[in-house]
C-alpha cells in the first residue's frame, strides 16, 4: 500500500539512495538535493514526503508555499525510483498529496513544472487532472506549467488496498451493497470472517476526503487446472460504488487499479460474472466467455489484459 511518510533519521539513507533513469535525471534534483531544498525553502512552509510500499522508501517529493499571485503549492520535486515506475504508484502517490494539500486547505490550486520532453510525467499530471496554463516561464524555457485547481464540490480521494474484512469501512459498505442487491445475510461477522478464511481474498476500497466510502471491488486469484495445462487468474468478486458517485469515472478507475494490481502478479486474465452490467464491462473491453457458465447460471465475462 502506497503511503506518504516522513524523512527521518530512520529512513533518509534509503530515501537519497533512490535513482532515475540517465534519461531523467536532467529532469529532477538528485534525492539528496530534495532533501536539501526541503532545508533551504523552510521559509516557506516546505515538506519533504517519502513514498512508501509498505516499509520500503521508492519515492521522494518536496511541496513548498508559494505566495505570490497566483498563490498556490508549489509542487517542485516528484520522484518515483526507476525500479518501481510503471506500476501506478506514481499517480497513487501524487494522488495522497492533493489529498492532504486539500485537507490542509491553504491554497486552492497546486502548481508543477515539467519539462516537455519529459512524456511520462506530463501524462500522469494530466490524468489526475493537471492543465497546462500556457504559461512559459523564460527562465526554464523547456518546462510546462501545469496548475491543480480543487474542485471543493467533487472531493479528492484514496485508494486503499485491505485484506482484513473486519474493517468497519468495508464492512458498511458491503452492507449498503447487499441492501440495494436485496440480499439478506443471517450472520454479517460470519459472511466477513470466511472472506478473511477463503484465501487470497482482497479489496480495494476507495474513500473521499471528507470519509465517505466512494466504493470498493474485491477480488482473487483463482487457478484452473487440468492434467495438462493451468492458468491463473484474477477473479473480480463484488464491486460497488455508492449512489452519489456513480458516473465520475470512478468504477473505470477501480477496475483499472485492479487490473494493474493482476498484472503486476503475473496475471493477465481477468474473470468475472454479471447480470446487471454487460455494458458497463463490454466497453471495457470484457467480452462473454461462450460456453462458460456460472453455477448461479449468471454469464461469465472475461478480458485478456496482456
Amino acid at each position: 500500500m502506497i503511503k506518504l511518510v516522513e524523512i527521518n533519521e530512520q529512513n533518509w539513507q534509503d530515501a537519497v539512495s533512490l535513482s532515475v533513469y540517465s534519461q531523467q535525471k536532467s529532469f529532477l534534483d538528485s534525492p539528496v538535493g530534495i532533501v536539501a531544498r526541503g532545508y533551504v525553502y523552510r521559509s516557506c512552509n516546505a515538506s519533504v514526503f517519502g513514498i512508501s510500499n509498505g516499509e520500503q522508501i521508492i519515492g521522494i517529493a518536496l511541496v513548498k508555499d508559494m505566495d505570490e499571485e497566483p498563490a498556490c503549492y508549489d509542487l517542485q520535486q516528484f520522484m518515483i525510483d526507476r525500479h518501481f515506475q510503471g506500476k501506478g504508484y506514481g499517480t497513487e502517490a501524487l494522488r495522497l498529496i492533493l489529498l492532504l494539500l486539500s485537507k490542509e486547505g491553504k491554497y486552492d490550486q497546486v502548481e508543477v513544472c515539467v519539462n516537455k520532453n519529459d512524456a511520462a510525467a506530463l501524462r500522469m499530471y494530466k490524468k489526475v487532472g493537471f492543465e497546462d496554463t500556457g504559461y512559459i516561464d523564460e527562465s526554464v524555457p523547456d518546462c510546462r506549467n501545469l496548475m491543480y485547481k480543487f474542485n471543493r464540490d467533487m472531493p479528492l480521494f484514496s485508494d486503499k488496498m485491505i485484506t482484513d474484512f473486519s474493517d468497519l469501512l468495508f464492512q458498511n459498505a458491503f452492507k449498503q451493497y447487499f441492501s440495494e442487491l436485496g440480499c439478506k445475510v443471517k450472520d454479517w461477522n460470519v459472511l466477513f470472517k470466511d472472506m478473511i478464511s477463503d484465501g487470497g481474498n482482497a479489496a480495494f476500497i476507495r474513500t473521499s476526503s471528507d470519509g465517505k466510502v466512494i466504493g470498493f471491488i474485491q477480488f482473487k486469484p483463482i487457478k484452473f487446472s487440468s492434467w495438462f495445462f493451468e492458468e491463473t487468474c484474477g477473479f473480480i468478486r463484488e464491486f460497488w460504488i455508492a449512489e452519489e458517485f456513480r458516473n465520475k469515472r470512478h468504477g473505470t478507475a477501480l477496475i483499472e487499479l485492479v487490473e494493474k494490481f493482476f498484472l503486476n502478479n503475473g496475471i493477465y486474465t481477468s474473470i468475472l460474472t454479471t447480470d446487471t452490467a454487460a455494458r458497463f464491462y463490454e466497453k471495457r473491453g470484457y467480452y462473454k466467455a461462450l460456453g462458460c457458465k456460472a453455477k448461479n447460471q449468471t454469464e461469465v465475462f472475461i478480458k485478456r489484459l496482456k
